[in-house]
């Protein structure tokens, strides 16, 4: 399903939707066939005749709720479970994620992620424990989004720990880390809040600035919300990490993301844009009506991506807001729809799809 010798943002619009479009015909009628629940939503909405054919926009969607309410799969292959943060509900939304998939999802992830950050291996420095990685059966969304630089690592260094139940930056694992790493650049991960705090720690206990390769690059995604309350806004987070490693604020890359889609990561361009690859879409819905918002126009996120073969989560409706900023021509040179993250519904817990387990 990966063209070739084609960038992840190379294509121009028209090219984009006609590849896209056929992809996720051809996925619409696996999951119909192979997921009866999904099956029955797709009558409906054809029962209905809900937008118009042929089109992204009309083509069917679950709410992410869904997947908290119903184990929905495609195939009988055990494979791995990924699961969501219960935040509203208390409830974890559940995708199942064959090896077929899974591999589809490492090819997507590395690609998009090399075109921010090229493809050299680096060393990895992780803000986070070992163990959040270690699930057999089952994974988190920090554990999935820790594994998404895998194919980016020469070497993992997790320098996170315990500390009467607190996760807390481990000072010895760090200098560990950067005496073993020495000149190099690297690369480093962490959830957004935790790296954060980490860096905080790092003041307190004096290890902190340092001097590192120009050209280290900093990831992190997620748990805005605490920063927020803390008046944290993305420009000076980038600032406060950038300065305790003397390395331009642009290294430091937020990247939007769901545990329903995983390998889909939304890196910032340099232009503070995230940017969709030819075989993911990204349409914001009105909150009220859940029609196409227009460009400009703050919205629900639905996501629709070409990877997932072991359930149907290949469009979902997210509780994310979010605007799309441009729908091609973005000064950083990357082709298609340009959009911002704009953080959480309030309360959000979208409902419906009854009709899943109606038959």
């Amino acid at each position: 399903m990966f063209l070739d010798g084609v960038a992840p943002y190379a294509l121009e619009p028209a090219a984009k939707t006609t590849f896209l479009l056929e992809q996720l015909h051809a996925l619409l009628e696996h999951h119909r066939t192979q997921c009866p629940p999904y099956a029955n939503v797709v009558d409906d909405w054809h029962q209905h005749g809900v937008g118009e054919a042929g089109t992204l926009e009309a083509y069917p969607f679950l709410p992410v709720t869904v997947f908290k309410e119903y184990d929905l799969r495609s195939t009988a292959e055990a494979g791995m479970r990924l699961e969501s943060s219960a935040t509203t509900s208390g409830v974890a939304a559940k995708i199942f994620v064959d090896k077929a998939t899974r591999k589809r999802q490492t090819i997507s992830a590395t690609k998009v992620l090399s075109d921010f950050i090229g493809a050299q291996k680096r060393p990895y420095i992780v803000f986070d424990l070992e163990a959040t990685v270690r699930g057999t059966a089952s994974l988190g969304a920090r554990g999935a989004a820790i594994l998404s630089l895998a194919h980016h690592a020469s070497r993992f260094y997790f320098v996170g720990h315990e500390v009467e139940g607190q996760l807390r930056l481990d000072p010895q694992a760090l200098h560990g880390a950067l005496a073993e790493i020495g000149s190099q650049a690297f690369v480093a991960y962490g959830f957004t809040y935790i790296l954060y705090q980490m860096h905080q720690q790092l003041r307190e206990y004096g290890l902190a600035p340092f001097s590192v390769h120009p050209e280290t690059v900093f990831l992190h995604s997620g748990g805005w919300k605490r920063l927020t309350d803390m008046a944290v806004d993305k420009a000076s987070f980038n600032r406060t990490i950038a300065g305790v490693w003397g390395i331009s604020p642009q290294h430091v890359i937020d990247f939007y993301g769901a545990v329903e889609q995983i390998g889909m990561p939304y890196p910032d361009c340099a232009a503070g844009r995230k940017h969709v690859p030819y075989w993911a879409e990204i349409i914001v819905r009105q909150p009220d009506a859940l029609a196409p918002a227009a460009v400009g126009e703050t919205g629900l996120l639905q996501l629709l991506n070409c990877l997932p073969w072991s359930a149907p989560n290949h469009s979902v409706l997210t509780e994310d807001l979010g605007v799309i900023e441009l729908l091609d021509g973005c000064q950083c040179g990357r082709r298609g729809k340009a959009f911002r993250f704009q953080g959480r519904a309030p309360r959000a817990e979208l409902r419906g799809c009854s009709d899943v387990a109606r038959r």
